[in-house]
């Protein structure tokens, strides 16, 4: 059975940073410049914002842009929809259960030490967009067992990662 729930959440990760529309471009036509090129999805008519789905707010941090957020399912497809923009996705989760975790303390820092982007979590995805290089990232639920991780966020492409708390909530 905890295979079964490994499985699934691994799959709805996998579903998370697979680009929606990968052809399509990131940039809309719309001449007034209302859209920013951050959004993957523009609307279908120039100043309707009605059929957009629920992007979490940007945030930048240092130079370092990121989002976080996945509360509902517009907000989870409207982040799917912008992880090609993002090359750090992140997932925090129970163990076992798959529930979901926000408010989760992310700190980004290079291999040598230097702090890049000290953030709370609005949800249970988060993506940064970092340039190519060693980091270790640590995630704290608040539970007093942090957990760091030491990747190397490549050139092209993305690196996913998951993080899993035991007895949750």
């Amino acid at each position: 059975m905890a295979m079964v729930r490994s499985l699934l959440l691994l799959a709805a990760l996998m579903a998370l940073i697979a680009p929606v529309r990968a052809q399509e471009p990131l940039i809309s036509a719309d001449p007034s410049g209302q859209y920013t090129p951050l959004h993957p999805l523009s609307p279908p008519s120039p100043g309707s914002v009605d059929v957009l789905p629920a992007m979490p707010p940007m945030h930048d941090e240092a130079g370092v842009a990121y989002i976080s957020g996945g509360i509902g399912g517009d907000q989870q497809q409207a982040m799917r929809a912008a992880a090609p923009n993002y090359n750090l996705h992140l997932l925090f989760a129970g163990q076992g259960s798959g529930e979901y975790l926000s408010n989760v303390r992310v700190t980004i820092a290079r291999e040598q030490g230097t702090v890049l982007l000290n953030a709370v979590s609005d949800g249970p995805f988060f993506m940064a967009k970092l340039p190519p290089g060693r980091y270790r990232i640590s995630a704290d639920n608040g539970d007093g067992r942090p957990q760091t991780r030491s990747v190397i966020v490549p050139d092209r492409g993305a690196l996913s990662t998951s993080f899993f708390w035991h007895n949750v909530s």
